[in-house]
């Protein structure tokens, strides 16, 4: 019986990604790979208008060798689907997939993230996410941004400050205004003085 097993796992890791499954790990789950088809084979399900419209995101443009189209595409942030997509097991094996969001830990959401946007990508410089302000071990990525949307909202100085207002409200109420010099800090976003995703800005 664990024979048959073992050529059904064989066959599945040859079906989705080209290769032979890698060894199963101490607690008895077959390992995951990359799908062969990549996001063709996630968005046979997962057809949503929020999945579908990631080719006109900044992470869907298959054009710049740095994003997650280009390169394993949804499985480049979620992790090897091949077991998720073939229903092997429930979908469950190892490493389990990211799915972003409560249930996920902090750390593998985070490491998903800077995983790319820890390092420098073309003229887009890495972030020092670790040991910033925001890198206190609650907060993620996705607490302000979201992968899913063809636009960055918070490229608008309202939208940003209201996003920021719903943790540092009163940080925001109690601002000093500078008006003694000549500065209109209404006209402002947060960004344009904190930089969040940095240990330091540069002058």
């Amino acid at each position: 019986m664990k024979a048959f097993i073992g050529i059904i796992v064989s066959l599945t890791g040859l079906l989705f990604t080209g290769a032979v499954a890698r060894d199963r790990p101490a607690d008895g789950l077959p390992e995951a790979q990359y799908t062969a088809e990549g996001s063709a084979r996630c968005l046979r399900c997962h057809a949503g208008e929020q999945m579908t419209l990631m080719a006109e995101t900044a992470h869907g443009d298959v054009e710049n060798p740095h994003t997650p189209w280009a390169q394993k595409g949804c499985e480049s942030c979620h992790g090897p689907g091949s077991l998720h997509a073939s229903r092997a097991r429930g979908g469950r094996g190892v490493p389990a997939l990211v799915t972003f969001g409560r249930d996920e830990s902090v750390s593998r959401q985070t490491q998903a993230c800077i995983a790319c946007h820890g390092q420098d990508m073309g003229d887009v410089p890495g972030m020092d996410w670790t040991g910033s302000a925001h890198d206190t071990g609650r907060m993620t990525c996705i607490s302000c941004h979201d992968g899913h949307i063809a636009d960055n909202p918070l490229r608008d100085q309202q939208a940003q400050r209201e996003s920021c207002t719903q943790c540092h409200g009163r940080q925001v109420d109690s601002h000093p205004r500078f008006e003694d010099k000549g500065i209109v800090f209404d006209k402002l976003a947060c960004y344009d003085c904190h930089d969040v995703h940095q240990l330091s800005r540069e002058p």
